[in-house]
């Protein structure tokens, strides 16, 4: 069967990238691989903070159960009883391992959201989606949500 990656790296989903890729294997025999991927960075940071004010600090493992709940809770209500998903929470590098999970599972396409920035914001900041493009040996299809 073949895949779709679906990458959600905010806190909150983007509903007409999840529309655009629930249109995208309609119809098919493609399944959609949901991911939720949590920086790397900014969960050692948070862990980092957590640690100094005493309050309980979460494993990674802790983390990616928790990532791996949300995402079956969003694509459940995103793609239905009709489309095969599976959903998982990873707690890594972007766009390192969406990269490398993409093409350990053999996916044709990836859909990720975009931000939308002027060219300098883009060149000093740098973007998720324009990292996936440039990286990917594949298409990549964008949404663009505002900030």
């Amino acid at each position: 069967m073949e895949k779709v990656l679906v990458i959600q790296t905010g806190d909150e989903p983007d509903q007409e990238l999840m529309r655009t890729a629930k249109n995208h294997v309609t119809g098919t025999e493609k399944e959609i691989l949901f991911c939720r991927i949590i920086d790397e960075k900014q969960f050692q940071n948070n862990l980092q903070r957590q640690a100094k004010s005493d309050r309980e600090v979460e494993s990674i493992d802790e983390m990616e159960k928790i990532a791996t709940a949300e995402a079956n809770e969003v694509a459940k209500n995103a793609f239905g009883p009709d489309i095969p998903y599976t959903a998982r929470g990873v707690v890594g590098t972007i766009p390192g391992d969406l990269i490398e999970i993409a093409e350990k599972e053999n996916c044709e396409i990836v859909f990720v959201s975009g931000k939308k920035r002027s060219p300098a914001g883009k060149a000093l900041f740098g973007d998720v989606a324009q990292s996936i493009i440039l990286q990917f040996d594949g298409p990549v299809t964008v949404t663009t949500q505002s900030l």
